[in-house]
């Protein structure tokens, strides 16, 4: 009484891992054994990767090693194109953002992240045709209408092509590598000075170059969440310091791009302590990236009313949301 049996793997395996009769009878052993299930799940997952090269879909595999996250790729087919009517809405509800906040002395800075589909087109098939996008629609229109924007699409191309002494992205990562973020933060102050806003110099203190990637270097390879270390990969984490009397306090309205500026440093060193984050504007971000806090309007409103700029930072998947709907605030 009360004893479940525990179900025996089949025996003619080959044909019980197509039918899907092995990983029913797993997962069942599984559920059954609570406290080794996530050991399993691994060892299942390592199973289908190593041996039949499957994966969960939100990762897409390139050549020498290389991982991207799937939903990168579909603004470079156009797949999440808006139209024109609805790009200049987007934008016209921004200039009246932008506007309110020169009414009032402060400033408005875009961030937009890098793409590592395009940083590194050459390690992986996009196979899509070539076609319209929300990046080649938006962001000239941006620039044209006097927009502060630093395209860190375009830098980290340019980047690529000079051959950087260290990964702008990391192998298995989504993001911009430390190194690859901690450069961009020079193309950042140059975009803030065009506002007539001046951010402290950053220098590189000293670069450790180690061979197994840290932190956000290696989120894709968590999502496969399988049982070896992630490839060995030369990868730098460079220590930051900073000089400068004037640190500005600035409101970031922005994606998980954002979250390295904090690991490195970054946004501590460049930006004044009182300076938070509105995590996709919906969670609030202080002193620790990893602690959110509950964010409405008043407090949008408040931080916004006491800071001298505010910075969007999105990456290309989000242009489509330009400004995360901050537009619509009243301050």
């Amino acid at each position: 009484m009360g004893v479940t049996p525990q179900p025996a793997l089949p025996e003619d395996q080959p044909n019980a891992w197509f039918d899907g009769r092995w990983q029913a009878t797993v997962e069942h052993r599984v559920n059954r054994d609570f406290a080794l299930r996530p050991a399993l799940i691994r060892f299942i997952n390592q199973v289908r990767y190593s041996l039949f090269d499957e994966h969960t879909p939100v990762i897409t595999k390139g050549q020498n090693g290389y991982l991207f996250e799937t939903a990168h790729r579909a603004p470079l087919c156009g797949q999440d194109l808006i139209s024109q009517d609805s790009v200049m809405r987007l934008i016209r509800s921004l200039d009246d953002f932008r506007n309110r906040l020169l009414r009032k002395g402060k400033r408005l800075v875009i961030m937009i992240a890098p793409n590592k589909w395009r940083t590194l087109a050459k390690q992986v098939d996009c196979d899509c045709k070539p076609k319209w996008t929300n990046y080649q629609r938006i962001v000239p229109v941006l620039q044209a209408r006097g927009y502060a924007v630093f395209d860190a699409i375009d830098a980290f191309q340019y980047e690529q092509a000079a051959k950087p002494v260290h990964p702008l992205h990391s192998k298995q990562g989504t993001h911009w590598s430390h190194f690859g973020a901690a450069i961009s933060a020079d193309y950042l102050r140059y975009t803030f000075s065009q506002e007539g806003i001046q951010l402290p110099a950053v220098s590189f203190d000293s670069v450790e170059v180690v061979n197994q990637p840290r932190s956000t270097d290696k989120d894709l390879q968590e999502l496969l969440n399988i049982m070896v270390e992630p490839e060995a990969e030369k990868l730098a984490y460079p220590i930051l310091s900073f000089s400068g009397d004037y640190k500005p306090r600035v409101t970031v309205i922005g994606d998980s791009y954002y979250r390295i500026y904090y690991l490195l440093g970054l946004h501590q060193g460049l930006f004044a302590m009182e300076s938070k984050y509105f995590y996709y504007n919906r969670s609030l971000i202080d002193t620790d990236v990893y602690l959110h806090q509950p964010l409405n309007d008043s407090i949008r409103r408040t931080e916004i009313e006491a800071s001298d700029a505010v910075l969007l930072v999105l990456s290309e998947p989000l242009l489509s949301d330009l400004g995360f709907g901050i537009q619509s605030l009243e301050f």
